[in-house]
Order: C-alpha cells, then structure tokens, then sequence
C-alpha cells in the first residue's frame, strides 16, 4: 500500500504529495497537472511529459500510467484489505 494514496484517499484531487515509483500516484500525479493547475495548455504539457518520464525512469509502465491518468476518477492504490483473526 501507498502511504501517498491512503493519506491522499479523502481528497486526492487535492492532495499534492505523489510517491516515487508508484504507479497510482504517477497517474495522479498527472491528472492532478492537468485538471487543477491551471498553467496553459503549453505549459501543463510540458509538465505532464517531464512526470511521464521521470515516472518510466523509475520502471513504470507508460502504457499503463496514460490508460490511468485519462480515467475519470483519481487514481489510487487499492486499499489493503484487512486480515481475519
């Protein structure tokens, strides 16, 4: 589990920390770029590459983190589920 996402799980549209090498927060990351800030279109596309590339530095999947960031809701980790005694 993200610390990032579960920190970020009650207002990630307002949640500006974005975990290195996680894949969720990637996404986020971009999304948060291009749906909050408010830079120009030139500006924010610029940005949103600079992130993409700097998250498939780190191992991520590009395919994945752009099939993400276009989805409409914020992106996540999966909450961990909780163990039974």
């Amino acid at each position: 589990m993200c610390e990032c996402c579960d920190e970020a799980r009650e207002a990630p549209h307002q949640y500006r920390m974005f975990a290195d090498g996680c894949l969720f927060c990637a996404a986020r990351r971009i999304q948060y770029l291009q749906r909050t800030l408010r830079l120009g279109t030139t500006n924010t596309q610029a940005r949103c590459r600079t992130a993409l590339k700097q998250a498939m530095a780190l191992g991520l999947p590009e395919a994945d983190i752009r099939r993400m960031a276009k989805l409409p809701a914020w992106q996540l980790a999966p909450a961990a589920k909780a163990t039974k005694r």
